[in-house]
Parts: structure tokens; sequence; C-alpha cells
């Protein structure tokens, strides 16, 4: 029996030990060697250090010395050499880490994957360069050392190991794909057991669910003259349009933000519709403006995408969040030129929040043209965290019955200062400039007993849409101001072509919208939207495999789609 073998009796020494720190510590130096090796090839990987995972990386190589099974420790280092192959030869050809939807993906197409890793083998070789030389060192060490240099040994670390290695699958047992989302700025190996973990429990042996073919025609992109200097699009979580006091909410919560708009001119607020019910679903179909839903060939692509058009467009890329970077996710993270997430200064975001945020805003140098996107956490559960540093006394009680609720509007009285400091950093700015501030998602705040997000709700797809142009041409904000409602695909529209690209999308139908449900790249429930006269109706969710073989008229008056009449295919003029 594996921990009953006995072992040898030899007395430990300090020298031992330190034999085994210094062991310990090289194999962690080298099992995150990858990224940074890869790196000096190319600016898609962005990993950092992350403190805790450092030192959980540091017991697991120490675990692996401890134990003594050189048979044990050659086959995890294997595994480990094959999921790096796959994970920095994915984010070297698409420019994003690897999940657990692209390996089920690669594996069902299998031999077009083969295809293309040959014929792009000359570009991307450097891959095998950054995960051979760290793991054969690794390898080697495990093989040569042992027999050499005297080190202490304990069975009792094979626990160590299991809790490492089985921590994430089990997880995975009680967890949705989407808690398992990669992060461009962690470790490639801290990404590969999740989405390894992930694919092996959720999706491995299982059928694909296969979607029926998008009926959508292509988009057309073309580029069109911008003189615009700054855009910026401010995110906070969790914002409900029916909460703010400057659309009739009974309190006060958004003084500073309703004085803005009343004494200026070319500044307007609109209720909106959020793209999705989660901030992982929103966020990426609000920087790749895509309308309809079944097209996640141009949301994995990112060939629609905000930052992209930013990038060509000569603007400076910045991404500065109070949140974590796995929200990077399908956000186009290989365009940005800065990228700044709570997990850069944990400590400042723990005790100052989002005023964390604005202190890093105030401290970025602007190049002559900036395409800023700013993600707020103001708002998000629990409430009363988010706002307890400040000196100010919180305006409403947040304990007892009411607790919650009066946390929510003191967050939201919160966030109006720090939106208030936002659109004064933003007015000191000179030239033609133009922000947009959005939520993600509403958010249920006790109808019918519910709190929270991730249903297809008309409280959780209600969200506010301010926008702001300073210096612009006249006409600039007509699009816009037009619309009684504006939805999270018509703002990201609208940024487009103050980047320089127009979106001509010959899907489009009148006072028509969409809103996701929790999951990306699934058969996702899609809720449509429709205007009327008398206000929004919100039609029951569809599975999205229905939707796409009968899209039907959806709202009244709306002519009838063409099923597959076309391929999504994105056309470029």
């Amino acid at each position: 029996m594996l921990l009953s073998s006995p072992l040898p009796t030899k007395p430990v020494t300090s020298r031992a030990w330190l034999n085994l720190v210094l062991l310990a510590s090289l194999s962690c130096a080298l099992l995150l060697a990858d990224d940074f090796l890869q790196q000096l090839f190319t600016s898609s990987n962005r990993a950092e250090l992350e403190l805790g995972y450092g030192v959980t990386l540091w017991l697991f190589s120490a675990a692996l010395w401890l134990c003594n099974l050189r048979a044990l420790t050659v086959a995890i280092v294997l595994l480990f050499v094959l999921m790096q192959l796959l994970q920095l030869g994915n984010i070297s050809f698409f420019g994003e880490p690897l999940s657990a939807v692209d390996i089920q993906s690669l594996l069902n197409d299998s031999a077009e994957v083969r295809q293309t890793a040959l014929h792009s083998a000359a570009q991307h070789w450097p891959v095998l360069f950054c995960v051979t030389v760290p793991y054969g060192l690794l390898l080697a060490l495990h093989l040569l050392v042992p027999t050499r240099v005297a080190l202490p040994q304990s069975r009792w670390a094979l626990v160590l190991i299991a809790v490492v290695l089985l921590s994430k699958p089990y997880r995975a047992t009680y967890r949705n794909l989407d808690s398992f989302v990669a992060s461009p700025s962690r470790s490639a190996l801290h990404n590969s057991l999740n989405a390894f973990s992930a694919w092996a429990v959720r999706l491995a042996f299982r059928g694909e669910a296969s979607l029926p073919p998008s009926p959508f025609a292509p988009y057309k992109l073309s580029a069109i003259p911008s003189s615009a200097r700054h855009v910026w699009l401010v995110v906070a979580d969790s914002l409900r349009s029916d909460r703010l006091g400057l659309f009739g909410y009974s309190r006060d919560t958004t003084p500073q933000l309703t004085a803005y708009l009343r004494d200026h001119p070319d500044a307007f607020s609109r209720r909106g519709v959020a793209a999705g019910v989660a901030t992982d679903v929103s966020l990426p179909y609000l920087l790749n403006p895509i309308r309809e839903p079944g097209q996640d060939n141009l949301l994995r692509s990112g060939q629609i995408n905000l930052f992209r058009f930013a990038r060509e467009a000569g603007f400076r890329t910045h991404w500065l969040s109070s949140q974590e970077s796995k929200l990077l996710a399908h956000l186009g993270s290989r365009y940005l030129d800065v990228s700044i997430t709570r997990e850069d200064h944990p400590l400042r975001f723990l005790q100052r929040q989002d005023r964390a945020l604005l202190d890093i805003l105030g401290q970025q140098r602007w190049a002559d043209r900036n395409f800023v996107v700013l993600n707020l956490r103001t708002a998000h559960l629990p409430y009363a965290q988010n706002y307890h540093h400040e000196p100010t006394p919180a305006p409403w009680p947040d304990q007892g019955p009411d607790g919650q609720s009066n946390a929510y509007d003191n967050s939201i009285r919160y966030l109006d200062t720090m939106l208030a400091e936002i659109l004064a950093d933003f007015d000191r700015l000179e030239g033609e400039r133009y922000l947009i501030i959005t939520g993600d998602h509403g958010q249920r705040l006790g109808e019918g007993g519910y709190w929270g997000h991730n249903d297809l709700v008309p409280e959780v797809s209600d969200v506010p849409v301010i926008v702001v142009a300073r210096d612009a041409p006249s006409g600039a904000l007509t699009d816009l101001s037009r619309q009684r409602w504006i939805s999270h695909y018509e703002a990201g529209s609208w940024l487009a072509a103050r980047l320089g690209t127009k979106i001509d999308n010959p899907n489009l139908r009148p006072n028509e919208y969409f809103v996701h449900g929790k999951l990306l790249f699934t058969d996702n429930f899609i809720q449509r939207v429709c205007e009327s006269p008398s206000g929004l109706q919100h039609q029951p969710p569809q599975q999205l495999s229905v939707l796409l073989i009968n899209p039907g008229t959806g709202c009244p008056g709306n002519p009838a789609l063409n099923p597959y009449s076309s391929e999504v295919e994105l056309s470029h003029n």
C-alpha cells in the first residue's frame, strides 16, 4: 500500500530541510516560467504574478519533493506539459486563454485543429520552447536530484497533492462553467487547472449541444472619419434605472448626476436594455456590439470589438476595473495597451473600494487619443461593504427588515459621488470627447421575495444609459437622443462610430432587443424585448436552439427573417 510503505528512517538534518526549500522554490519558479518566456515572443500572454497562487504552487512543489514518488511526479509534470502546450498554443494563436468550451471544441474538431497547427507551426513554434524548457528542467531535477541530495520524506504530502489537484474538479461538481472563466492576467497553469477541471466534470464524454446554423446575415464594417480624442465607457455593476433619482425614484440617490445633466445640454439620460443578465455575458456583448444571439463565431473572433476598432484608429486602449481580471474573457484583451484590475492592487481596493479606481484613473498619462473602459463594483452585493469605509454616514439605515434595500440605495448614492469625480476628470480633458455610463445588468431587489440577478426578468435587464458629448460637432448625439430606450447594442454601435468604425447590420428590426441568459457559448435562454408606445414588452424566454430554427417576426409589425439565408461571415468594406 502506498501510504503504509516503510521509508528509510534516516535522521532529517537542517541541511535536508534547506535543500527542500531551495528545490521547492526552484520548482515553483519553473512552473511559472512558461508565461514569462512566452511574453518574450508575444504580447497576447498577459499573465501576472499572484501572491496567493504563488504560495499554493510553492506548497504543491514542496509536496512533490516530500512524497518521494518519482513515477507520480513524472506523471503529474507530463500532464501539466500537455495542458500547457494546448493553453499557450491557444494564447499564441487566438490571443485568449483556453476555456472548458474551447477544449470540447478542440476535441470535436481535432482533425481541423491538427491541420491548422501543422500549417501555422512556423509562426507559433515558441510555444514548444516555452513549455519544454522549464518543464524539461523540472523533470530532470526530479529524476536526478533525489539520489544525490538529502531530503526529508513524508507520504502525508500526498494529501496536499490530492487537495490541490482535486479541489477544482470537486468545485466543478456544484458550480457552473461561468465560475471557471479564464482570466488573461492569471497564470496559464492556473487557467489550465480551471479549464481542464471544468471540462472533465462538465463536458467530457458528453455529447455537445449542437446548435442550428444562424439565420442572420453577415455584418459589414466600414471605416468612417472620426475626430474624437477621448471616448470613455463607464460600466457600473448591478445598476438599475428605477432606483436612480434622476429617473424619478422617490429617494434622491443621484443628486450630483442629476445636477450635471441639468447643467449640461450636451448630456442626456435614457433607460436602457442590457445585453445579458450576468456580467460575464453582458460585458462581452457590450464590448463586442453583436445584436442577435447565436453568433458565437463573431464573439470568439473579436472581429467586432471596440478595443480593436480603437486600436486600429490610433487610440490608446485602457481597461481599469475594480473587479477581477477574469471579466476580461472575450472582451478583446489582446487589443489592450493598459489593463489594471483589482488583483493588481488588492490591499488598496480592500481599503478604498471604488475610490481606489479613481486614484488609478488620476494617475493615467493620456495619449493624444484614448479609449477608456472603467468597470465599477459599487452597487454589487454585498452592498454595504462597498461604502462602509466612507467617512460620511450612509443616508439610509442598512439594518433591519429593509436593510438590504436601503443598502442598495446607499451604494447608488456612493456611486453618484464616484461618477461626479469621473465626469470632472472627463471634463478636464481637451478636444472632442464622448462618454457613456451604463450598468452591466440590473438587479432584483426583493420583488416577489427574490434578490440578485441571473434571471430573465425586467428588473434584471433594466439599466440606465447616460450619454455625454463635449466639444463635439452638432448632431453627434442625435442617433441616441431620439431613442426612448437605448440597448447595449445601440450604445456599443454608437461608440464604434466614435472610434471610426460603422457597423452595418442588415438584421436590424425596429423596436426589438435581445437579452441573453447567464451562460455564453451554449444553448442559452434568450428573451426578446419589444418596444411599444406603452412601454417595453418582455416576451417569454426561449431556448437559443428554438429561436435559431424559427426567429419569426419577433415584435409586432416586424418582418420575418428567412432562416439560413446566409452564412455568418464578417464582411469588410
